[in-house]
């Protein structure tokens, strides 16, 4: 019997990069590490036994209007918004994971506190979502930017450059986290060189005038407050302006992106340091990975990407899923093996991002957990009145500081002040 629904609104099917859709196989492996997190619940009997989780997967691609399009259908139950109706009232929903970016984030943080539908985002890390006044049902599975921004601060110090150059992308999460960057560098008495936007309205991010000014500045040490997809055109402007001679201090959005292992950057990137998450290791994770097959399983139009994109081949029976590449693309098979081969949909030695939604749904299980034994902790039901597990309300399924540590930083745990 289906229970609750937990529902990841977040990006992590495509990004357009270089003029071409390519399939994002880091963001795949998040929607992954949901359904093994969901499938390892269910299948242990010692987590909401009796009950069988589920989950509702919604792709925004990236775009503010089908964020909030995908959570008024998540809301309502039909793919038709109907504002203040749950037409599915058997399938009650427990919470929503993401999304991945902070305006997006905040967005649906806004519309979902009104309700108190729990939102639990893995890697929106602006410090504005911290206002529990504001967002007073938004949790997250990593600290604050505010914490990032003073640590970038001090990286910049610690290494005695006093003359810098700022670069952030044109969103919450740049503008927030560089202007305390800013402000903690010249507290300590150091002076900023120059400070750009990465304009995320332009095709090529403003990359020509940023790197202009890069190339102009005598300013040696630049921290970038970036995601990886909006910095590359940047980078790839620094390669045609052969801009090598540069230390860049990275945020914890891009500094461990595999999206710049191209060896092509190697001279601009040689040197760089930044912070990143504190990674996890997740049990049988690989192996899960490894066993998804697109003739099987959830999501089998992603996974048909996944393997056009990884074998670089194309089915028969329709059109090929991505766009044509510079090598011929071969005929897929099906009999193509993963464990052939090691990428970034594959390579769990070091999961960050993906370690931290795989966290956010255990939060959620642990949520519904103190729900569905709410009388024995005896904080949430007054005179001895457990909520109803099969039908409860929104406010009642959210994560009580009684289950977790809401104030450990760095640490994958829910942070919400």
């Amino acid at each position: 019997m289906t229970f609750s629904k937990i529902i990841k609104v977040t990006t992590w099917a495509t990004y357009t990069l270089e003029g071409r859709m390519a399939f994002n196989l880091e963001n795949f492996q998040q929607l992954q590490a949901l359904i093994f997190a969901v499938e390892e619940i269910n299948a242990n009997p010692n987590i909401l036994p009796n009950i069988t989780l589920g989950f509702q997967a919604y792709d925004s691609c990236n775009v503010l209007q089908k964020d909030l399009e995908g959570m008024f259908q998540i809301l309502t139950g039909y793919s038709g918004a109907i504002p203040n109706y749950r037409c599915l009232k058997n399938i009650p929903v427990a919470a929503v994971i993401g999304p991945y970016v902070s305006t997006h984030a905040i967005l649906l943080a806004n519309i979902l506190g009104v309700y108190r539908y729990p939102q639990i985002s893995h890697f929106a890390t602006s410090r504005l979502l911290s206002n529990h006044m504001m967002f007073p049902s938004f949790f997250r599975t990593v600290p604050s930017d505010a914490f990032q921004s003073q640590g970038l601060a001090k990286l910049v110090l610690f290494f005695g450059w006093t003359w810098v150059g700022l670069l952030a992308v044109d969103n919450d999460y740049g503008q927030q986290g560089i202007q305390v960057v800013k402000q903690e560098i010249e507290k300590a008495g150091a002076c900023v060189a120059f400070s750009e936007t990465i304009l995320m309205s332009l095709p090529d991010r403003n990359a020509k005038h940023i790197v202009k000014v890069i190339k102009d500045s005598t300013a040696t040490a630049i921290v970038v407050f970036s995601l990886p997809a909006d910095f590359l055109p940047v980078l790839e402007e620094m390669l045609v302006q052969n801009i090598t001679k540069k230390m860049l201090v990275a945020s914890e959005g891009w500094s461990t992106s595999t999206l710049f292992i191209d060896h092509k950057f190697t001279d601009i990137l040689y040197g760089t340091i930044g912070l990143g998450l504190q990674s996890g290791l997740i049990p049988g994770f690989r192996r899960f990975l490894n066993k998804a097959h697109p003739s099987r399983g959830l999501g089998k139009y992603w996974l048909k990407l996944l393997w056009e994109e990884i074998f670089t081949c194309k089915f028969l029976e329709e059109k090929n899923l991505t766009a044509p590449t510079e090598k011929p693309a071969n005929i897929c098979t099906g009999m193509e093996s993963l464990e052939s081969i090691s990428n970034n949909y594959n390579d769990i030695s070091s999961l960050r991002t993906t370690y931290n939604v795989y966290t956010a749904v255990h939060v959620v299980a642990k949520a519904l957990e103190d729900l569905k034994n709410c009388c024995d902790a005896g904080d949430l039901c007054p005179h001895r009145r457990c909520p109803d597990i099969w039908n409860f309300t929104p406010w009642q399924a959210t994560p009580v500081k009684g289950s977790l540590d809401l104030q450990r930083g760095p640490d994958p745990q829910v942070e919400n002040r």
